[in-house]
């Protein structure tokens, strides 16, 4: 509590996580536009004007709601199964104008454009939600009350006018941005993009200017005379005429006696144009954290590297982008329909972060001959069908693997042998002939001795049957 006046004063705990206002009764207004030079663009209007913003956008909004979302039930010992209730009737079919697909697109979208975005519960007679509709953040306003708790206003602009009915928090699912000066209303990418914004529109403005005026940085046009001001003004409107404009490229300008063009080129530093849009892209790609090869942006990749700075889209940048919205999601949105726990949400990304086809399949043999998943479980890591044969479901290790240490031993296994026909005939006229010569041949038995634990295997047979 805060003392005004002597009398007491409840305040939110929570706004001492703000840098200003920090008392009850606050409203929080969204940012969304910023100062480029000479103008004032609006967060839409630089997605819509500026080239890489609007595709580093669009790829990690695809990224996004490709992603299977799935609720799931926690079984222990790190085991789930798939929950397919009301949760995930609900986020497949938001609302019936809007697929799954669209609104996680519109929500990944405009919080990577403004910092926040803002999903609307729409509950039904008993209480229960039964839809969910995207609000735009430039019209909606974050007021705290003097009981605790907030509420949002949906106005037009920043006007304290409400176009709906205050909406209690819990009616709301908030995904905003880490914003250094409160925690109710998130801060845009674009803002720490701003004089890299500045200088891209600046460097295209600059662009178009000189295609407009005939592609030539400028013409000086220089007399011996001295011209009164109605000559000086008739004299640019004559050169401007014949001369400025991308159509009047190649044509003939005719000056008046004594009139000398003279033609001004870039320096060196002006012609780093080039380099100045590459370092700008770069930035972009920076301030949203993804590699410019995830973007064929190429200058750097290699062949060695590719591959792996591709992955990382999905390991390094997608995954606490997914991590965050599902604790949102879990925090603000499953309580809803769950008062047990052990239910949460989660994007799959198996598919994405499995490797090639070759890396897979070496894989799959090394764990099969480890022991360590079965034929049956190989093969469901590329998709094929179950086999019914016993032997698929059961575990096989190389049985050559000891542990360390292990003294070597020695196992010998004796089984019979058919006897040989020419051997015993051999042996009968040796010894005189007869069945009880035949009978007395060698012993018809072999004996393998193996060493294990060790690399040397040996074979013993008896005489006449090796």
């Amino acid at each position: 509590m805060f003392l005004s006046n002597g009398a007491i004063v409840p305040a939110n705990v929570d706004t001492l996580g703000d840098r200003t206002p920090i008392f009850a009764d606050a409203s929080y207004y969204a940012t969304s536009a910023l100062n480029l030079l000479g103008s004032y663009a609006a967060y839409g209007a630089i997605y819509k004007s500026q080239v890489w913003v609007g595709i580093l956008i669009r790829k990690l909004a695809m990224a996004t709601a490709r992603m299977p979302f799935e609720v799931k039930i926690d079984l222990g010992d790190g085991d789930s199964m798939n929950e397919n209730g009301p949760l995930a009737e609900l986020l497949d079919r938001p609302n019936p104008r809007m697929s799954g697909f669209a609104l996680w697109e519109w929500t990944s979208s405009t919080r990577d454009i403004y910092g926040e975005a803002f999903w609307l519960k729409l509950r039904d007679d008993k209480g229960r939600v039964r839809e969910l509709h995207p609000m735009h953040p430039s019209n909606v306003i974050v007021r705290r009350l003097e009981t605790g708790g907030i509420e949002y206003i949906y106005s037009s602009g920043t006007r304290n006018v409400s176009m709906l009915p205050p909406i209690p928090e819990a009616d709301v699912v908030a995904f905003t941005n880490y914003n250094p000066d409160n925690l109710s209303r998130g801060l845009s990418n674009l803002e720490s993009l701003r004089m890299t914004l500045l200088n891209e529109d600046s460097s295209r403005r600059a662009m178009a200017a000189m295609w407009k005026n005939n592609a030539r940085p400028g013409m000086i046009l220089t007399t011996d005379s001295t011209l009164s001001k109605g000559a000086q003004d008739r004299l640019k409107a004559q050169s401007d005429a014949a001369h400025a404009g991308v159509e009047n490229t190649g044509s003939t300008v005719v000056f008046e006696e004594g009139i000398k063009p003279t033609i001004v080129q870039l320096n060196s530093q002006e012609m780093q144009y080039i380099d100045g849009r590459k370092l700008g892209r770069e930035e972009v790609c920076a301030a949203f954290d993804v590699p410019p090869p995830a973007v064929h942006i190429l200058d750097h990749a290699t062949f060695s590297n590719i591959t792996e700075q591709l992955r990382s889209l999905y390991r390094d940048t997608m995954a606490p982008r997914f991590i965050n919205n599902e604790s949102i999601i879990n925090h603000q949105l499953v309580p809803d329909f769950y008062s047990d726990r052990s239910v949460f949400t989660r994007f799959n990304m198996e598919d994405v972060l499995r490797g090639d086809f070759e890396v897979k399949a070496t894989a799959a043999v090394s764990l099969r001959n480890a022991g360590l998943i079965t034929g049956n479980q190989g093969a469901a890591l590329f998709g094929y069908q179950r086999s019914d044969n016993p032997e698929m479901d059961e575990f096989f290790a190389n049985a050559a693997l000891v542990k360390l240490g292990t003294p070597a031993q020695r196992v010998t296994i004796t089984e019979a042998v058919k006897p040989n026909p020419s051997v015993a005939a051999e042996a009968s006229d040796t010894a005189g002939g007869g069945a009880e010569a035949a009978a007395s041949g060698p012993e018809a038995v072999k004996t393998i001795a193996v060493r294990r634990g060790g690399r040397v295997r040996t074979h013993h047979s008896t005489k006449g049957n090796s």
